[in-house]
């Protein structure tokens, strides 16, 4: 009897506990949903801890997955001379990302019936010194048709940057630059065209842009820790921007940091984003309604709605922006069906780019053996292929490219970068040549298109030799390995046409 009693509480026990660990399980979600953050956590902070620790990045990363933080961390020092680390509620210079807040305040106005998105700029500005006052709509200035440029421009800009500090001090640039279009006829990014919309909130609101955007955003959400602030303004955890030189210094960017206005600027924390994000996932900024309005995409714009970027990313569509300024960078996006927000703040010129960019794949399920750990090549080599793919600066490339290729194991994107740099500069062909023999030889497990593409490098660089037929030869090399590479197809072509 005695035995069948505490058989009887021990079961009793048995079945008490386990429904209390049920019930905590049920309360924190599934074994799997929990050991698949935790490891998707751990991938994460490999690859950002990579970036930081070859000096690429410097600032602070959040994602989140269905409003619940998956990972978060910051790195590298706000303040080097002083050694003070970045923090997750450091602030940062977010640049362009604030023509989203831009956007949301109109639309806000939109709602309220007091502006329309049909309404032509000389309702608001009259002063506005050229005839296209009347034809600018609210709409063009929103998503960069209106025509206007680019105040940056202006001859007098840097000169004014320690002085600009009201939008009427900043909006005397954009009168000074005639319209390059007919609005409503091309798209062409324009942070005069913001401006202006600041200077329309200001108008409508009776408020400064700054007082306006705090009181009517950032306060109700509980963004404590962002707002416009200058290099002469109390702000406590703000980061200082730098921009790394190729001789391992760095530069200071405070005094060249752009002014904050209406089209960008403002700082702001990563966990300051997440609130934005949530309230604009939540309609407490805009309705359902009025959001589709604001991301809609409308010709001639291809992926810009109403102050927002809108693109797509392995089936899922996405909102955002990046933004950046001497000194800082950050990259935001929002993805609706996966219900994904994703922001990195840092201040490095240029820090945010990459770090997004491994962050997303490895989030949508890439390969990691697919997606490269950084390395100590990685600085010279994105800085010497920026300088020769976009600026155009061959000789400034190559003599970043040409560090990571000296010695028995050079860098192979380098080896091939700096043969590019020096074809299309028309410097040292004849070395270009021979590395990329050299990469060919280091690499021949190279996939058929990178051969291909080596082979038609080559042809150019016999071209700019004048050696046509042995630039022949390689064209046809080219399209020997990859029959469909129509850069080689169509230097072939031209070599055929000539003559």
């Amino acid at each position: 009897m005695k035995g069948q009693k505490i058989s009887t509480r021990l079961k009793s026990f048995i079945k008490n506990i386990t429904c209390f660990i049920l019930l905590v399980l049920f309360m924190m979600g599934s074994p799997c949903q929990t050991q698949e953050k935790t490891e998707i956590s751990l991938v994460l902070e490999k690859y950002v801890k990579a970036e930081a620790e070859h000096d690429l990045f410097s600032g602070a990363i959040l994602v989140a997955k269905n409003d619940e933080v998956i990972y978060q961390g910051a790195f590298g020092y706000g303040d080097k001379k002083n050694q003070i680390p970045n923090k997750i509620d450091t602030m940062f210079n977010v640049g362009s990302v604030g023509k989203t807040f831009t956007g949301v305040l109109i639309m806000q106005l939109v709602e309220k019936g007091k502006i329309k998105l049909a309404d032509t700029l000389d309702k608001y500005l009259p002063d506005f010194p050229y005839p296209e006052k009347r034809k600018i709509q609210i709409r063009h200035l929103l998503n960069h048709t209106s025509g206007l440029g680019n105040y940056f421009s202006h001859k007098d800009y840097e000169a004014k940057i320690p002085y600009l500090r009201k939008i009427d001090d900043a909006l005397k640039l954009v009168y000074d630059q005639k319209p390059l279009f007919e609005p409503g006829k091309k798209f062409r990014y324009s942070n005069s065209g913001m401006l202006v919309l600041g200077a329309v909130i200001e108008k409508v609101t009776g408020k400064s842009y700054r007082e306006y955007l705090k009181k009517q955003l950032l306060d109700p959400i509980g963004m404590n820790d962002s707002g416009i602030f200058y290099p002469e303004d109390d702000a406590p955890h703000r980061a200082i921007g730098y921009s790394k030189k190729g001789d391992g210094g760095y530069t200071i960017e405070t005094k060249n940091e752009f002014p904050a206005f209406s089209d960008g600027g403002l700082y702001s924390t990563v966990q300051d984003m997440l609130k934005y994000d949530r309230a604009l996932r939540e309609n407490r900024l805009l309705s359902e309604e009025t959001k589709e309005i604001m991301f809609t995409v409308t010709p001639p714009a291809e992926n810009y709605g109403l102050g927002w970027e809108k693109l797509v990313f392995k089936g899922d569509e996405y909102v955002g922006h990046v933004g950046g300024c001497p000194g800082f960078a950050a990259d935001y996006k929002s993805f609706f069906k996966d219900q994904i927000m994703i922001i990195v703040l840092s201040n490095y010129t240029d820090g945010a780019g990459m770090v997004a960019a491994k962050v997303n794949h490895l989030l949508f399920g890439a390969n990691e053996k697919n997606i490269p750990l950084a390395t100590k090549y990685d600085f010279n080599f994105q800085k010497g292929r920026y300088l020769g793919e976009v600026k155009k600066d061959y000789r400034a490339s190559i003599e970043y490219l040409d560090k990571n290729i000296s010695g028995p194991d050079p860098h192979l994107p380098s080896l091939f970068g700096a043969a590019r740099s020096r074809i299309f500069g028309n410097i040292e062909v004849e070395k270009a040549i021979e590395l990329l023999r050299q990469y060919l030889a280091l690499n021949p497990q190279a996939s058929p298109n990178t051969q291909a593409a080596v082979w038609w490098l080559t042809g150019q660089g016999y071209e700019k030799l004048n050696k046509i037929q042995k630039a022949r030869e390689c064209y046809r090399k080219s399209l020997k390995i990859s029959p469909d590479f129509q850069r080689a197809e169509k230097s072939l072509r031209q070599l055929t046409d000539k003559k």
